[in-house]
């Protein structure tokens, strides 16, 4: 029987899809080289796990990459407004909080931007617990970030539904005993959740 719900945040609950963005307002060789040289690289997932700050990603990739400067600087403004809550899928968390379900947060994102966004939405207040990779400095998918929500929140697996946009992190659930959703299509997450519980 399933009592706790653990979930991701980017492409689960907030939008977070910078290519898109990029690919509709810069030309398409400057969208791909940003989404590789700052968006997909060691140096992001750093300041995700709290090794890096947001400040000193951005500074690198600006002293790095000084012909691509002025599209750095609009996308590191940027960042914020790119994350933003995918109403459809908020919009279940107080209804299965009624319903008695325990509510967690298990999510690899940034120090500052994660409490800007905390702070920005209330759909966080129906969550029992959160586990923020950052604050913990420990990422997704390795394992020890999973073990210190179980252990925090004395969370057993084999009572949680854990759902992810990632298949990686979705893997390392599964290893543990959690049962999962792999969140491949936001929009999507009503129609999955219902194949465990009532919506």
């Amino acid at each position: 029987m399933i009592k706790n719900i653990v979930f991701d945040l980017g492409r689960v609950l907030l939008n977070w899809d910078p290519y898109s963005y990029m690919i509709k307002h810069f030309e398409k060789e400057v969208a791909e080289f940003l989404k590789k040289h700052v968006f997909e690289t060691e140096d992001w997932q750093m300041m995700d796990k709290g090794e890096i700050t947001e400040e000193e990603l951005w500074q690198d990739k600006l002293d790095k990459y000084p012909d691509y400067k002025d599209y750095i600087l609009h996308m590191k403004n940027k960042v914020l407004d790119l994350l933003v809550p995918i109403e459809q899928n908020v919009s279940l968390i107080p209804l299965l909080k009624e319903k008695g379900y325990k509510l967690f947060v298990l999510s690899n994102f940034s120090k500052n931007t994660f409490q800007k966004v905390f702070e920005k939405y209330d759909f966080f207040k129906y969550f029992d617990g959160m586990v923020i990779s950052s604050h913990v400095r420990e990422i997704k998918p390795y394992e020890k970030i999973y073990q210190i929500l179980i252990k925090k929140y004395k969370v057993k697996p084999g009572e949680s539904l854990y759902i992810d946009d990632k298949i990686e992190n979705i893997e390392t659930g599964k290893k543990l005993g959690f049962k999962t959703i792999h969140l491949e299509m936001p929009l999507k997450l009503e129609e999955k959740l219902k194949k465990y519980i009532e919506v």
